[in-house]
């Protein structure tokens, strides 16, 4: 950079007196000078502040230095168009793409300029940000009170009356093991960068799966509805104690259906709460947890304060005494709310208590920092909540007896402990409100028992909406099972449509109003997703994938085994039926979304260890010696676009189905970029995804073919497994094509001996090219044929071919068989022409149902028929393996192999049938008939070798065939004209003809000369398949 453009004087040589240089200095160089040119858009607020910084009062040579750092931009503008590392181009993380204003490698080192796409928000409109929460409102007191519901106010006296003091520490330190391990894996993972909406649902499906993650997402989003359903009976109970202990009022029984009434009623008020959105929802639930801190220390005083009248003691509350701590420190399991309880039954009520540590992790999306928030408030929230239920349990134990009268008679008696079968109606035992007569002042009490289980039911009914709006965005499942209910309103987006059939689910559940039972229903399902969050945990870890780098260093992969462990242990331990269920319920979300098979990339665990599997499997092949008896045919199909070539694509599956590779092949003879050869390899992918083909597109631009093929043969595949068969499609314009196209196709040839692979090319009468009739699926202008080179026309066959008048000859093209009657009915397709049944052309309409056969031929169920297989040369045994695998697919079950061999003269027919016959059994292929040609070097008749010097005589009037040619390789024609003769007799109407391809000999047989030969033997005859194996077995008759 030249020192002059740091002068600060305008002048040139006029000036003869040189004005003082004003130098930046780094506090005045911004830091990305010479690598971001939007450093230098800013330099006049650079230099305000620098002035405000310094309280300077700057002038004239404010002015100066704004023209120097001016001068200085635009040097360094065209220095360089790098970037600075920025935020806003990592932040699209399911792809590895430039984003923002970082320049592609095109911009850099080709000085092409690309145009990026602007970021548009929903249908283009500009996006109004929410309301974000921090980690107090928006995790701790979600989590506190999700977790202080109905299990503290109505159930917790209950659990230590029948479990005792003890094994309610245990109930308790179990759930708070599960909850706090279940925490530290979800922190472990939510730190290991930025989450989205779903929170628990987002974190399983990125981290194990669409599967599992979607599988599990519902399951958890239908115990957040049923949870919510679980307060709101508590809620109901509570409010019917109240109204029989102040006035005496019921509504119809005072019972199972005022619950339900009451019940409704409150879910349309927590609804209509809800659908104002999480905002208000929030605001809702910071003044609830006031009142609830209020009722705890009401009950907490009102325990030192002891029993207040008389009654109290009648009902069992005799305040702090040791005997009763020695009473109630042992179990005491009883026929209780119609069963006989134990350990776990009462677990399974208690448990529930501990599921509210995800609320906050529900709502990610609406958090300013899920990464610190989920953490810090989930660990916090665990820990002082049990802490506070093991302290209420010690509290209700040391005060309360387990059975009483409630008789103020009977207490004035002594005899309010004389309990019989049905007499005590009180005590911890039958007393759900003991927390109310424990309190100083009881209504305040029922103040908070609203306010937990409101609470409670508002976190849990807000966070299914939720869940299910992301599941739904992520279209794992069908529109009509999820998809319809996602839609968001207003500015929030709030899912109302969510919102409602979450209310219609929990008022399911709110009719069962039996508070019992739906804990028993919901601790499994909390417990099928703790287990699944906790794998998760492992799994990554174990993998160690490379963007494995939590931020919370505080968790172990093998205890958050263990507590997935425990967690099922558990579900069967309390009732394994439900278990059962439960486990029915995930597999079958599973199979859904595995049979749907959604178009989703997440960098999953499971991802990376295949990548990990693959590639050690990879490494363990290369120090094992390759044997005949694993021998699988990858293949190199050279289809150009996949969808330009459909029925060479289905042709080469139907040999690499669940046995080998297929490599789609592209050679681009242009130039193309990075960004269009993402595009044509996306397009590529997702034809074989649509066609459920499992294969790879390898593409090459900027070569001719015979280099592009020898390239891809060379490079394509890893280790062991690379192509070692190219599959190539017949050259129908042979005749008309320009001379180099001709020369590139027939060099293609030579390269796949050259390198040591078969090659088979494969005929078809249609032709294989329907790229003029689908279109441009890449819609790039770009010449991606299979030969390199858009045909000019296609010739299937040559005027006057002799011996066979076939209807399918003289064809031009695919659409001049548009009035020919169709000579195979049309079968019962098999499961992938069913997916595909509507194929459209580049007009936009459906392809007439003749030319959608054509392109689903190898689709199709074959009718009866043969595949005759005329093994002319040993080639090691190419010839017959690849058609006896084509045999064995269900589609082609009922087409029978056909084996055509040559011998010399009649003396050795049968010499010649019995080897070959031995030779097929002991290679065990099955055959329907083995044929032995006997007259295979008789001349060909005069016809035929008029109609081959029809074919080559434009050639030798061009001099691109020599006279000299033609006469040496006479006998060679002759063999050839004549096996056509054989060819059409014997199997003009099989379904499939595979015959052993014929080499030419470097530099001794031109290209014309050898594309008549393969014209002479394939010309209007039914698919055709010409292979040669590379010499070396692939067959063998040992054990």
């Amino acid at each position: 950079m030249d020192n002059h453009a740091f002068d600060g004087h305008e002048g040139g040589p006029a000036n003869n007196v040189r004005r003082t240089s004003i130098r930046p200095t780094l506090a005045t160089i911004p830091s990305g000078i010479g690598m971001d040119n939007l450093a230098f858009e800013t330099s006049e607020d650079i230099l305000r502040h620098q002035a405000a910084g310094a309280n300077l009062r700057v002038g004239n040579t404010e002015s100066k230095m704004r023209s120097s750092l001016r001068r200085l931009g635009a040097g360094a503008r065209r220095l360089t168009n790098e970037a600075v590392p920025r935020l806003a181009n990592y932040s699209n993380i399911f792809q590895m793409a430039t984003t923002g204003t970082r320049p592609t490698m095109e911009e850099l080192h080709e000085s092409i300029v690309e145009e990026k796409p602007a970021d548009r928000g929903i249908n283009g409109e500009e996006q109004i940000p929410r309301q974000k929460l921090g980690w107090i409102e928006g995790v701790l007191i979600r989590n506190m009170l999700n977790i202080w519901g109905v299990m503290l106010f109505l159930r917790i006296s209950w659990v230590v009356a029948l479990a005792g003091i003890w094994q309610t520490l245990i109930i308790i330190c179990i759930s708070t093991f599960v909850t706090f391990v279940t925490a530290l894996s979800t922190s472990a993972i939510v730190t290991n960068g930025e989450i989205g909406g779903g929170g628990t649902y987002y974190v399983m499906s990125r981290i194990l799966g669409p599967e599992w993650g979607g599988s599990i997402g519902l399951l958890f989003a239908l115990a957040n509805a049923i949870n919510g359903s679980l307060n709101v009976v508590g809620f109901c109970q509570t409010l019917q104690d109240t109204m029989k202990n102040y006035g005496g009022y019921t509504i119809i029984d005072g019972g199972i259906n005022d619950t339900r009434i009451l019940g409704t009623i409150l879910m349309i008020l927590v609804w209509a709460l809800c659908g104002l959105g999480t905002k208000y929802e929030s605001l809702t639930q910071q003044m609830l947890v006031v009142i609830l801190a209020v009722a705890l220390a009401n009950f907490f005083v009102g325990s030192f304060i002891g029993p207040q009248s008389d009654m109290s003691q009648a009902r069992g509350y005799l305040g702090y005494r040791l005997d009763l701590i020695q009473e109630n420190w042992d179990s005491g399991y009883v026929f209780n709310s119609g069963m006989m309880q134990d350990f776990f039954s009462v677990f399974a009520v208690y448990f529930p208590a501990g599921i509210g540590i995800l609320a906050g992790a529900n709502i990610s999306g609406d958090l300013k920092d899920p990464s610190d928030a989920i953490p810090k408030g989930t660990i916090w929230a665990i820990i002082s909540t049990s802490i506070s239920y093991a302290i209420v349990a010690i509290v209700c134990a040391a005060t309360t007896k387990r059975q009483a009268t409630g008789s103020v008679e009977d207490f004035h008696n002594g005899t309010f402990l004389n309990c019989g079968p049905t007499n005590c109606t009180y005590g911890s035992y039958n007393d759900y409100q003991l927390m109310t007569l424990i309190s100083a002042y009881g209504p305040l009490n029922y103040a908070g028992c609203f306010a937990a289980t409101l609470s409670t039911a508002l976190a849990s009914y807000i966070s299914c909406p939720k869940l299910l709006q992301v599941i739904g965005d992520d279209k794992l499942y069908p529109h009509w099972m999820v998809g319809w209910m996602t839609k968001g309103y207003g500015k929030s987006q709030e899912p109302h449509l969510a919102y409602l059939f979450t209310f219609f689910l929990a008022l399911g559940f709110i009719l069962i109003a039996q508070l019992d039972m739906i804990a028993l229903l919901i601790s499994d399902l909390f417990l099928i997703t703790f287990a699944f969050l906790n794998y998760a945990c492992f799994h990554v870890d174990l993998v160690q994938p490379v963007g494995w780098r939590p931020t919370f260093k505080y968790y172990n992969k093998w205890l958050s085994l263990f507590c997935a462990c425990l967690c099922i242990a558990i579900m069967f331990m309390i009732d394994w039926k439900v278990a059962l269920v439960t486990l029915a319920i995930v597999f079958f979300f599973y199979f859904i979304v595995l049979y749907r098979k959604p178009d989703v990339n997440w960098g999953t665990s499971s991802q990376a260890m295949n990548l990990q599997d693959a590639l050690t499997s990879i490494q363990q092949l290369m120090h094992i010696e390759e044997h005949v008896k694993n021998y699988q045919p990858h293949i190199l199909a050279l289809t150009g676009s996949p969808r330009s070539r459909p029925a060479l694509i289905d042709f080469a599956y139907l040999i690499c189905k669940k046995n080998s590779m297929l490599v789609c092949g592209n050679v681009v003879e242009g130039k193309i970029t990075t960004k269009m050869r993402g595009e044509i390899l996306q397009k590529s992918y997702k034809h074989l995804r649509k066609n459920d083909i499992k294969g790879f597109c390898s593409l090459i631009g900027n070569v001719d073919l015979p280099t592009g093929v020898s390239a891809m043969l060379e490079v394509a595949g890893v280790g062991k497994i690379r192509p070692n068969i190219l599959v190539i499609g017949y050259k129908n314009d042979w005749r008309v094509c320009d001379r180099q196209s001709l020369k590139q196709y027939f060099a293609t040839i030579h390269a796949g001996f050259s390198l040591h692979v078969g090659v088979a090319i494969l005929r078809v009468p249609e032709g294989l090219d329907y790229s003029a009739i689908l279109g441009d699926t890449d819609e790039l202008n770009i010449n991606s044929t299979a030969d390199g080179h858009s045909p000019v026309s296609v010739i299937e066959s040559p005027p006057g071919t002799p011996d066979i008048d076939r209807h399918i000859g003289n064809s031009d093209t695919p659409l001049d068989n548009a009035n020919l009657p169709d000579t195979k009915k049309d079968t019962k397709r098999g499961k992938k022409s069913k997916k595909d049944c509507k194929l459209v052309g580049s007009d936009g309409k459906e392809l007439p149902r003749h030319i959608y056969n054509n392109i689903t031929r190898f689709q199709k169920k074959q009718l009866e028929g043969t595949i005759d297989v005329w093994w002319l040369y040993d080639d090691g045994g190419l010839t017959l393996l690849l058609p006896y695998i084509i045999s064995t697919r269900s589609n082609w079950a009922a087409c029978q192999l056909r084996v055509f061999c040559t011998a010399n003269n009649h003396e050795e027919v049968e010499k010649e049938r019995e080897g070959m016959a031995a030779l097929l059994n002991k290679f065990r292929i099955d055959y329907s008939d083995l044929i032995v040609i006997t007259d295979l070097n008789k001349p060909p008749k005069e016809s035929t070798r008029n109609w081959f010097d029809g074919l080559i005589r434009p050639f030798i009037r061009r001099e691109e065939l020599s006279e000299t040619e033609r006469v040496s390789l006479q006998a060679k024609t002759d063999r050839h004209c004549r096996l056509r003769e054989l060819v059409v007799d014997h199997s003009t109407d099989s379904n499939l003809i595979v015959m052993t391809l014929p080499i030419a000999r470097k530099e001794a047989v031109s290209a014309p000369m050898y594309m008549a030969w393969l014209e002479t033997l394939t010309a209007n005859m039914p698919p055709f398949l010409l292979v040669r194996g590379n010499q070396t077995s692939v067959l063998t008759f040992y054990a």
